[in-house]
């Protein structure tokens, strides 16, 4: 038996011994062209072996290296350096017993060097013996790897693949905190005459660390306070995963501009890790403006101010402004931090709104509050108490609404891309209800869902979207326009105009409905750079009894422009119940 021996040449037998190492970085090895004389280069032919080995050995050459005037010393000297890196190629994919002829041949231009070669049997895999000693014998990462090594007996040998094997263990020994790991055993034995090859790595562990104090410096907090982002107890096991799970909750908590965490390992006493954490804070006060435009409210102003740590103990609380010709208002938002500061959260709110569209106008106040908890599963559950005023002209029929107004919220998001993704979804449902005996007008329950999925189809993209809301109240003009249904618009049916579907009164006037069915199914196909093209149909309605429920459609054809802001879209539809023949709709912002 043969430890880390290639096998000797039958035309050469002083040929140098490699270890598994070399043989592994002349898999990989491919270096770039630097050109011959006068910008020829020379050229080599491969014949025999499969396309695999043919490449694996053209990546192992560079004849670009070599002018293309070679004496003849010059010529013999690269035959026998070719040809022996031509069979190391071969034997880092398992194959020692390759004959191989080259021939040199001088061309008008420069030279050419043909190599034929016979791969002969491969060498296979025999025994993979890894063993594990110390601590890390009972750690299920490297039992993982024990049992699931990715090389098997009977396959063909890879040097790469055993070096990736010999890492693999390495890498979690110190990922996982066994800084005293010693893999004392680490052999490829090769058995030329029974053509099998034979892993062996034995690992000596050694204890485990253990996550020792957290130093944080920062002076914007209180200490409590940001401790509570630390997802980790002193005496942990440590684990890499854990120092980045660290940094991640920092930079997620939008306090800080800049997170650095660093293990001081050089500094553990007693088998404890301490851990240094240096940040830099945001700008206490944020300011921004924007200018937006969709055809369902016309041109839009918003301005938002944030003041991004009001406490130390991580309170912030925001104030935004919004003016179109169709909808205004303007809010404040107050959130507290809770137990887990980056899944829990209560915020008290307030605004005031104005609307004002063909089918109605509204003034409307609230103030409430609600409890936001983000779910380890990736569901977002909101627990919201509210209570509204409103003010309301829907048609001929007017009102005032006072309602508190219980509520409870579930939603999910995910995607591949946060702006344009070719897989991911939306789904959000509302539960939410009103009683006259509880300080409001009118009782009533409402059921809200929307859902949005998005998947790569062919080059392009399929987005299939749906809205339902279902009411249970006496009469619907016993609501506020705020609270019936409505259909038609950018983000309904398009070929319609905003609101312009639903039930009607005696004059014609749209009242909405007590409940709304709206569907839809897009194609977006991309054209050249940011742009792509589109094809769309659109279906469904607000109605107010289900025995009355009667879908409308409309179809059409837009483009799409990817900006550095998110998705432009410009669609032309026609609704063939419309009274325009066809209708232009603008919008802008992400797809989920």
């Amino acid at each position: 038996m043969v430890l880390l021996r290639a096998p000797a040449r039958p035309r050469h037998p002083r040929m140098p011994r490699l270890r598994a190492t070399t043989l592994f970085l002349l898999l990989v090895f491919a270096v770039a062209p630097t050109g011959a004389d006068n910008g020829e280069q020379p050229v080599l032919h491969l014949e025999g072996g499969t396309s695999a080995q043919r490449e694996n050995i053209r990546n192992s050459l560079n004849l670009a290296r070599y002018p293309c005037e070679l004496p003849d010393f010059r010529v013999r000297r690269m035959l026998r350096e070719t040809e022996e890196l031509a069979r190391d190629a071969l034997r880092a994919i398992g194959y020692y017993d390759a004959v191989l002829e080259t021939a040199f041949e001088p061309t008008e231009s420069c030279w050419e060097l043909h190599i034929e070669f016979e791969p002969g049997p491969p060498t296979t895999i025999g025994l993979v013996d890894i063993q594990i000693t110390g601590e890390g014998a009972r750690d299920l990462a490297f039992e993982a790897v024990r049992l699931q090594p990715g090389i098997e007996p009977g396959d063909v040998l890879r040097h790469d693949q055993y070096e990736a094997l010999r890492n693999r263990l390495t890498r979690i020994a110190a990922d996982r905190g066994y800084f005293d790991a010693d893999l004392h055993t680490r052999r490829l034995e090769i058995d030329r005459e029974d053509r099998r090859a034979h892993i062996r790595l034995h690992m000596d562990s050694g204890d485990r660390y253990r996550l020792g104090a957290v130093t944080i410096d920062q002076d914007i907090l209180a200490p409590e306070f940001v401790q509570r982002l630390i997802p980790f107890d002193e005496g942990d096991p440590y684990s890499s995963a854990q120092v980045i799970a660290l940094q991640s909750n920092l930079n997620a908590s939008n306090y800080f501009s800049a997170a650095r965490v660093r293990p001081l390992r050089d500094e553990a006493e007693d088998g404890l890790v301490p851990v240094l954490v240096e940040l830099e804070p945001r700008k206490r006060h944020g300011y921004e403006g924007a200018i937006g435009y969709s055809t369902d409210i016309g041109p839009r102003l918003r301005l938002r101010y944030d003041h991004r740590y009001a406490t130390e103990h991580g309170h912030r609380y925001h104030a935004e402004l919004e003016a179109s010709p169709v909808r205004s208002g303007i809010g404040f938002n107050y959130e507290i931090p809770l137990d887990d500061p980056l899944r829990e959260r209560l915020n008290l709110f307030t605004s005031y709104r104005t609307e004002d569209t063909d089918t109605q106008t509204s003034e409307r106040f609230r103030i409430g509050a609600s409890r936001v908890l983000q779910h380890a599963n990736g569901w977002q559950t909101t627990e919201g108490l509210r209570y509204e005023y409103e003010d309301y002209t829907v048609g001929d029929d007017s009102g005032h609404s006072r309602l508190l107004i219980p509520s409870y919220t579930v939603s999910r998001r995910e995607a591949d891309d946060p702006m344009t993704p070719r897989r991911g979804y939306r789904v959000e449902g509302t539960l939410q209800a009103a009683s006259d005996v509880a300080l409001s007008t009118t009782s009533f329950a409402q059921v809200i869902g929307s859902a949005k999925v998005v998947r790569g189809f062919g080059r392009g993209r399929v987005l299939v979207r749906g809205d339902a809301g279902l009411t249970d109240v006496d009469a619907v003009d016993d609501l506020p326009g705020s609270l019936r249904f409505f259909a038609g618009g950018d983000a309904s049916i398009r070929g319609y105009k905003f609101q312009s579907l639903g039930p009607r009164d005696d004059t014609g006037e749209v009242t909405g409905g007590r409940h709304k069915l709206v569907g839809s199914v897009e194609y977006d196909y991309p054209l050249a750079g940011r742009w792509s093209a589109a094809a769309f149909v659109d279906g469904g309605n607000a109605f107010d009894r289900f025995d009355d429920y009667r879908a409308v459609y409309g179809y059409g054809v837009g483009v799409r422009w990817r900006s550095p802001v998110g998705p432009l879209r410009l669609d032309i539809a026609h609704g063939p119940d419309s009274d325009d023949n066809f209708r232009i709709h603008f919008t802008m912002g992400p797809d989920l």
